[in-house]
């Protein structure tokens, strides 16, 4: 019986299906078989190896290309320290360079918080790496993280006005806890001690004394809480690989965009660089080179920004900050419980959630509760040294006149006259007031309302009326124009808003997708 045509082509597609797959076969021996071969020395090689080398010059090649890459691969890994010499004069022209700043921008990564005993992502015992070779990645109490030398030194830089924003990558929330208010701050991967209500508009945030992610996972959010405002769900604030982060707060993309925009010094601590390359608005990938800010990285291991750096300093973020810091002639200050504002913000769970947690606690500061007492004592301190400089007592008024006022008895006599009061030269100090309508007494005093902190902590420690954390009751600041602060009356005192928020994102997009078609639509 002859075949159909269907069968025969179907047989000839077979056998060369086969032929294909034999060919790649012999090709993948082959190249087994020359890479085992290259991998001795010359010395060693047999007259046949050899020829086999020489017959097949275009896949010797291939294996060589191979290895290389292999090997710069693996030296891109390896952690490199410079000598003591060379790091101090990289250390004396990166001061300079932030001396010189008008807008200084920091991007850190999980580098700088390795000295708190929490492990990186890509170095050489990095959670990745151990993971890849299948080690175990080991137990890791982040409850027990403070704030390291790099965090403060940031914070010092902020406090003099020379740090205008910090992007991190990190969810420690380490920047936070050292005092970098959320307006200079953008967790772009969220933060493990705030969880949000997305029900609520503006979103309603919960800052935790403990990691909310217990129960949550990529795609799954969800923390078993409930909004204390709509009673919604609430949701972590961390965003995983593949996910887009479109949280105002703490992820702030609009914040770090526009740092980004107006930095003309960029430094970045402690990150690979391998996920913040993607987005080129952080860049000033729209400027031309010649217009772009400098940038400076202190890392131990290569980066794709490299070539791009004006000075790469390869040395603990920690050693390099002390020594910059030194040079700059600004004093580190040193991490103080009593005035992380972790303990005076964070929302604490009712009696009804605690069942919806069990990852362990912060330890809170011995002297909590006074905090916030003397810091009220201290406002009303201050209110009264104000008043005592700005207005005059009654006591000065009547200074104005010497005369002494008579005793009230003197004034008997003209009452059984029938007059309705006595004379006024009898009382001098009043005589101005009606026989004078029309003049002012100079510096009277005058009542006007105190405004009240809305954040007595904030008041204490960073010197603001306003929040600059998180409401203590967890509500979200309503907007206000920093030039004119919007004021409002309740009762007899006029209360501050808090800090300013921003809207959210248009859209941020992934690895810079969003940020390319924008330009494609441009052009």
């Amino acid at each position: 019986m002859a075949e159909t045509k269907d069968e025969k082509f179907m047989s000839r597609r077979r056998s060369a299906a086969l032929k294909a797959f034999k060919v790649k076969d012999e090709r993948v021996a082959t190249f087994k078989k020359v890479a085992a071969i290259l991998q001795k020395s010359e010395i060693d090689r047999t007259a046949e190896e050899t020829g086999i080398l020489a017959s097949c010059s275009d896949v010797v090649k291939e294996v060589n290309l191979r290895q290389e890459k292999r090997d710069r691969i693996k030296a891109r890994l390896e952690e490199i320290e410079d000598a003591p010499e060379i790091l101090e004069e990289k250390c004396i022209r990166l001061a300079a360079a932030i001396s010189r700043a008008t807008s200084l921008a920091v991007y850190t990564g999980a580098g700088i918080s390795t000295a708190a005993s929490i492990p990186d992502y890509r170095g050489t015992n990095g959670v990745w790496t151990r993971m890849q070779q299948g080690k175990d990645i080991g137990n890791h109490d982040l409850s027990q993280a403070e704030p390291t030398l790099t965090h403060m030194a940031l914070y010092a830089l902020y406090k003099a006005r020379i740090l205008k924003h910090v992007v991190s990558q990190n969810c420690d929330g380490l920047h936070l806890r050292s005092g970098i208010p959320r307006n200079f701050l953008s967790e772009v991967h969220g933060n493990m001690y705030v969880e949000v209500c997305r029900t609520c508009k503006p979103s309603r945030e919960y800052w935790r004394l403990f990691d909310v992610t217990e129960k949550t996972a990529r795609y799954q959010h969800g923390t078993g809480r409930l909004c204390h405002r709509c009673n919604s769900i609430l949701q972590d604030s961390i965003v995983h690989f593949g996910e887009r982060g479109n949280l105002p707060w703490p992820i702030n993309w609009n914040g770090a965009t526009r740092a980004a925009k107006q930095a003309d010094v960029i430094l970045c601590l402690g990150s690979s660089l391998k996920v913040l390359k993607k987005y080129p608005w952080l860049w000033q990938m729209d400027k031309p080179v010649q217009k772009r800010a400098s940038l400076y990285i202190i890392n131990l291991q290569w980066t794709p920004k490299d070539e791009n750096a004006v000075l790469k300093i390869n040395g603990k973020c920690d050693e390099v900050m002390r020594k910059i810091m030194s040079h700059l002639g600004l004093e580190i200050p040193l991490y103080n419980r009593t005035k992380d504002p972790i303990f005076f913000h964070a929302i604490k769970l009712q009696n009804d959630e605690q069942f919806t947690k069990t990852q362990p606690c912060l330890e809170e500061p011995a002297i909590k509760e006074p905090l916030s007492q003397s810091s009220d004592e201290n406002v009303k301190c201050m209110v009264e040294e104000i008043d005592k400089k700005d207005c005059i007592s009654s006591l000065a008024v009547t200074d104005i006149t010497t005369t002494y006022p008579a005793p009230f008895f003197t004034a008997l006599p003209f009452l059984s006259m029938g007059l309705p009061f006595p004379p006024m030269y009898m009382y001098p100090q009043l005589t101005p007031l009606f026989y004078y309508p029309f003049i002012q007494i100079p510096n009277m005093p005058v009542e006007t309302p105190k405004p009240k902190p809305a954040c007595s902590f904030c008041m204490e420690h960073e010197g603001s009326l306003t929040c600059l954390y998180y409401q203590r009751d967890g509500d979200c600041p309503e907007p206000i124009n920093i030039k004119n602060e919007q004021k409002q009356e309740e009762g007899d005192s006029l209360v501050i808003r808090a800090d300013t928020s921003i809207a959210s994102p248009k859209n941020p997009g992934w690895f810079g997708k969003g940020y390319r078609k924008g330009m494609k639509r441009k052009r």
